[in-house]
């Protein structure tokens, strides 16, 4: 496992389960403060592409990490950068790739910075300083199974309609001494 202590990760049990909006809130409250770089990582499975939007990269290798540059767009990066990451990186990446594709993005892109993660799958190859889940409220769609993963989290949120917990989260969310911490 890779440890990452800087890193806020967040997963979910299914699509608009709050990820991205829980991200965005870590990221506005953290970069008043911290130099913060968003990151999306999405397992390349095939038919999937509709899903986590064109994002223009050529995928030839094992893995693809993309700057986000235009704030403007309708991504989840875009959002990110909006919410004020200093830069907003997309990985997509074969599953049995994930480590090497971390491993590389962190020696390149990273040098101390606070890292906002929407991913859930990099939970199995990184051990970040927070781990986050979002489970979708009502299920009224087929949920994936996060059973594995909610043993892992560091908190979990029951995302319906109400931001309230999330903003207060976000609100006592700090980092210092290399550590996150917040009011329970």
């Amino acid at each position: 496992m890779i440890s990452v202590p800087g890193m806020i990760m967040v997963g979910g049990n299914s699509r608009n389960s709050g990820k991205t909006t829980m991200a965005c809130n870590c990221i506005t409250h953290l970069s008043a403060k911290h130099e913060v770089i968003g990151l999306k990582v999405t397992s390349i499975r095939p038919g999937e592409d509709e899903f986590h939007g064109n994002h223009n990269e050529n995928i030839g290798d094992k893995f693809t990490i993309f700057e986000e540059v235009d704030p403007e767009s309708h991504k989840d990066t875009a959002k990110m950068l909006k919410a004020g990451a200093t830069h907003v990186y997309y990985i997509r990446v074969e599953e049995n790739f994930a480590e090497k594709a971390l491993l590389h993005f962190l020696s390149r892109y990273i040098n101390k910075q606070v890292i906002v993660c929407e991913s859930r799958s990099l939970r199995s190859v990184i051990t970040p300083g927070l781990f986050l889940i979002m489970m979708k409220l009502p299920e009224l769609v087929k949920v994936k199974d996060t059973t594995t993963y909610i043993d892992k989290a560091d908190k979990v949120f029951y995302f319906g309609n109400d931001l309230k917990e999330i903003n207060k989260f976000t609100s006592d969310l700090s980092f210092k001494n290399c550590k996150f911490a917040w009011n329970e």
